[in-house]
């Protein structure tokens, strides 16, 4: 090959490698302005919403706020609160340092900023499918938008979006194979909120199948007690910070209060209640166990995509089956649905169903109006859950010489998805 050869060839490949470079700056640039963009618009909608008061508000969260204002840090030593400590250190933290900010703010602030760390780990875990960064950015920004992760923050005031992003990053853990950072983050996400508890079932069926050693639990019940520390620093007695959860399981005495649960079929008496609570403790305990005996007894390898849909499954499951189930104890399955839709496409309406069916449950208590009938909603996750299980069941008990058709496929080219077997081996 002469000079002149070498040089146009060395030219040409330049020219090519110039026009590669400005095709992918361009198009992280335009990537990147339309995540700032949707940030600034989640932020903006969720400030529009932040002036509504809701009668928890006025019962509950004011008033926190206002006695560990005035009290500082010896409030702790008190049982002012029904909610375990975590969330009231933030309430500290936001009075001590930033004292002038308005109190339906204040007590809103953390819940806002747990949005967008769901949002954040939702992206990760739609990252583990996709090359590419349109699906994980789309599957984040659907989080920050969807109607009950705005409503739950920053219209109602609840802390929800708090544990789920601890179930989150447990799951996105849990998929990744760092089991040490799966079982702290559970253990935060149970210390923020019970509900959490929802997610034990796996991580126990897990730990049947052999893919997570026992020592990794120990980690919690560490996690939690570093939780209380701060409180029992201040003087409250650990039998009483203990039994705060034993309280919160014995307020109330409705079978459903607004979840689209199995008791939206039954009459709302004392009488009724009184019959079915018991019975309904050990529906939702034996839904949980045959649960972790179905992941149990199948050889299928628990690959991460099998992973997120079980989460999805168990996180369906317990609040529909436990009764005195609140309607935004569906949160957690709201967020990860979104998740397990980018995962499974075909499946594009389990969010629908599972996000719809919670919103359309919190019409009752904020709006005091039910433009659909509860039994109807509850109807709609009976059958998202019998979708989901019947996947589930396919996943785990198909032949092992038969392709599985709505598994994601093993192509990884430019944003195909990668196949959850092949996830498994990349990451050990």
């Amino acid at each position: 090959m002469t000079k002149e050869n070498q040089r146009s060839t060395l030219e040409k490949m330049n020219s090519v490698i110039r026009s590669y470079s400005t095709r992918i700056t361009g198009f992280q640039f335009v990537t990147i302005m339309a995540l700032l963009l949707g940030i600034v618009l989640a932020i903006a909608l969720r400030y529009c919403l932040l002036d509504f008061k809701s009668l928890d508000y006025y019962a509950s969260l004011k008033p926190w706020y206002n006695v560990i204002k005035d009290q500082g840090f010896s409030v702790f030593s008190t049982d002012f609160s029904t909610y375990n400590p975590p969330y009231l250190y933030l309430l500290y933290l936001i009075g001590r340092f930033f004292p002038g900010i308005p109190v339906i703010i204040a007590v809103k602030l953390p819940a806002l900023i747990s949005d967008f760390i769901c949002a954040y780990f939702v992206y990760l875990i739609v990252r583990m499918r996709f090359e590419n960064q349109l699906a994980p950015l789309s599957a984040g920004m659907m989080t920050l938008f969807a109607p009950t992760i705005v409503l739950n923050s920053a219209f109602w005031g609840q802390a929800d979006s708090l544990f789920t992003a601890g179930i989150l990053a447990c799951l996105y853990f849990l998929m990744k194979k760092k089991h040490g950072w799966a079982f702290f983050s559970f253990g935060i996400a149970l210390a923020f909120k019970l509900q959490a508890i929802f997610l034990a079932p796996l991580l126990f069926a897990l730990f049947l199948k052999r893919m997570i050693p026992w020592k990794y639990f120990l980690i919690i019940p560490a996690v939690l007690l570093t939780a209380l520390a701060p409180a029992r620093i201040a003087g409250r007695p650990l039998v009483n910070l203990l039994n705060v959860y034993v309280y919160q399981t014995s307020q109330f005495e409705f079978l459903t209060m607004n979840a689209p649960s199995i008791y939206t079929w039954l009459p709302t008496s004392k009488q009724v209640f009184n019959l079915f609570y018991l019975p309904g403790i050990i529906a939702g305990f034996s839904a949980a166990f045959m649960f972790t005996l179905v992941v149990y007894k199948s050889r299928t390898q628990i690959a991460p995509a099998i992973t997120l849909e079980l989460a999805l499954l168990i996180l369906l499951i317990v609040p529909f089956f436990l009764p005195k189930m609140h309607e935004r104890y569906f949160y957690p399955a709201d967020i990860i649905s979104i998740a397990f839709a980018f995962f499974y496409p075909q499946y594009f309406y389990i969010p629908i169903l599972v996000g719809g069916a919670s919103f359309l449950s919190y019409q009752s208590f904020l709006f005091e109006t039910s433009p659909v009938p509860l039994p109807v909603l509850g109807l709609t996750m009976l059958i998202t859950i019998s979708i989901v299980m019947l996947h589930v069941m396919k996943v785990l008990y198909a032949q092992t010489e038969t392709e599985d058709t709505n598994h994601p496929s093993s192509n990884a080219q430019k944003g195909e998805p990668i196949e959850a077997g092949n996830l498994l081996e990349q990451e050990t």
